[in-house]
């Protein structure tokens, strides 16, 4: 399984007035990412995180090859974690200060490219000086200042103000350590499984268990805390022996997977409010699935940290839910689903199915998640544990009335089926190529007419354009040649 993405450009500086070392220097220097651990391009959005950046010559030519992670089998861990309550305008990088935001009194009134904000209250009993409080105005969330100097009308900022001008409310940030914390997952798939449903959930092809590392609020650790996940239901994350509670995050990633190779959906650190409550032995999986992870998301609070879908997730959307081969033939009120083609290699007692013709609804009051149990499987024949309950479009009913159980009012229905959750493999290297293919496409920037090799009058970017080709080729003003996409 391919666990890293090589991209490379090459440039020729053959007939140019500088010579190929010169001409790598330019191309190395052309910004493509903001943050090799957390751009927010390549890993809020893409789940990748840059393990190397180099440029070489041969020649006449200069190549830059840049090396993206995928999955968490390299350093850095793919995808990246992020806060879900970011204190810097500049992509936020490890460690994660657990804090919130406290209301200051009174209002402010910041001008632009000045240090003194005047306050219509003092604030020398709310803040502390010298750098030790950080506030945020109102008219620029996101943007942190430390405060050097507190006085009875005004504050001192250690950085000018580069937000609009006008009067605005404040609140600084306070240490917000979490004693009580879980873990869940967008997606169902991303689950260890669950032993006491009837049936057991299995577990889930994307992301198994999580690894978080902390420092808590006396400075000791950083302890780490491996934790198995339970899809869309929130899975306690209990302290390390010795730990008082979580202050910093240190570190955050995917532990181990299913067949996928990496997490499907995004991960998610919360507080919780309350306990959560333990799953009842023998409750149907459909009621776990749906009443009791609704129930669990109740007592979730402040959201801490997450991880985005992985670049796996983004490339096969579908594949992590793999379904079955052939078709099945359902029968409203039947128990027995005829299979195009033999599945007692797939699927045998015990497993649970969810077919195409019912997927997930969402509704006002929830998610409505329809599974069934196998019997038994035969070739060509499963037989359900209870009776398939969707209706057949080819019978619909006038007022929405519930469908019978007469055998004149039921119909076959071909469709295809999934294991839940479900089997899956890892992207082919052509999936894999094809969400990057529009980022190193040179097609897509023709060079200018009789280019010089150095830039001249055409400025290089200062931030990723979105097109790594396009990027390079509009800074170097010369024809960037693409290398073919491998991958390690």
């Amino acid at each position: 399984m391919p666990n890293q993405i090589l991209l490379a450009w090459t440039v020729d500086a053959a007939g140019s007035s500088i010579g190929p070392t010169q001409a790598a220097i330019l191309l190395g220097a052309v910004p493509l990412y903001a943050n090799a651990d957390t751009d927010p391009v390549l890993g809020q959005l893409f789940g990748l995180t840059v393990a190397s950046d180099a440029t070489t010559t041969a020649g006449s030519t200069a190549t830059r090859t840049l090396t993206l992670n995928m999955t968490s089998a390299d350093t850095p861990t793919a995808p990246p974690p992020f806060p879900c309550q970011p204190n810097t305008a500049a992509p936020p990088v490890l460690p994660y200060k657990l804090q919130t935001a406290v209301k200051l009194p009174g209002t402010f009134a910041p001008t632009y490219s000045q240090t003194v904000v005047p306050s219509s209250v003092s604030q020398i009993p709310s803040i502390v000086g010298g750098g030790a409080t950080a506030i945020q105005f109102e008219t620029q969330l996101g943007v942190y200042y430390p405060v050097n100097v507190v006085g009875p009308a005004s504050i001192t900022l250690a950085t000018p103000y580069t937000g609009v001008t006008r009067s605005t409310r404040a609140s600084k940030q306070v240490a917000a350590p979490v004693t009580q914390a879980a873990l869940y997952s967008s997606s169902p798939l991303d689950t260890a499984g669950v032993s006491v449903t009837t049936p057991a959930v299995p577990a889930g092809s994307g992301a198994r268990t999580v690894s978080v590392s902390y420092l808590d609020s006396t400075g000791a650790g950083p302890f780490t805390v491996v934790t198995a996940l339970t899809g869309r239901a929130p899975a306690p994350f209990l302290l390390a022996a010795g730990s008082l509670n979580i202050a910093v995050l240190t570190a955050f990633s995917v532990a181990s997977t299913g067949a996928f190779g990496n997490s499907v959906g995004q991960i998610t650190l919360a507080a919780l409010e309350g306990p959560l409550a333990a799953v009842p032995p023998g409750i149907p999986i459909g009621t776990y699935l749906l009443q009791f992870t609704d129930q669990a998301q109740l007592e979730l609070g402040q959201a801490l940290a997450y991880l985005p879908p992985s670049y796996f997730a983004l490339v096969q959307p579908g594949a992590a839910a793999q379904a079955l081969p052939g078709f099945c033939t359902v029968t409203t009120g039947s128990k027995d689903v005829p299979t195009s083609v033999d599945l007692t290699g797939f699927v045998g007692r015990g497993s649970v199915l969810q077919f195409a013709v019912q997927p997930d609804t969402d509704t006002p009051t929830g998610r409505i998640v329809t599974l069934y149990t196998v019997a038994q499987c035969t070739p060509k024949l499963i037989t359900l544990e209870t009776p398939f309950t969707g209706q057949d479009p080819n019978n619909p009913l006038p007022n929405g009335g519930t469908l019978g159980l007469k055998s004149t009012q039921v119909q076959g229905l071909p469709t295809a089926a999934t294991l839940f959750p479900a089997n899956a493999a890892p992207p082919t290297s052509e999936q894999l190529a094809a969400a990057v293919g529009e980022f190193v496409d040179p097609t897509v920037a023709l060079p200018p007419p009789n280019p010089p090799l150095p830039p001249a009058t055409i400025s290089a970017p200062t931030i990723l354009s979105g097109l790594f080709a396009r990027t390079l080729q509009l800074a170097l003003a010369v024809p960037v040649v693409q290398q073919p996409i491998t991958f390690a």
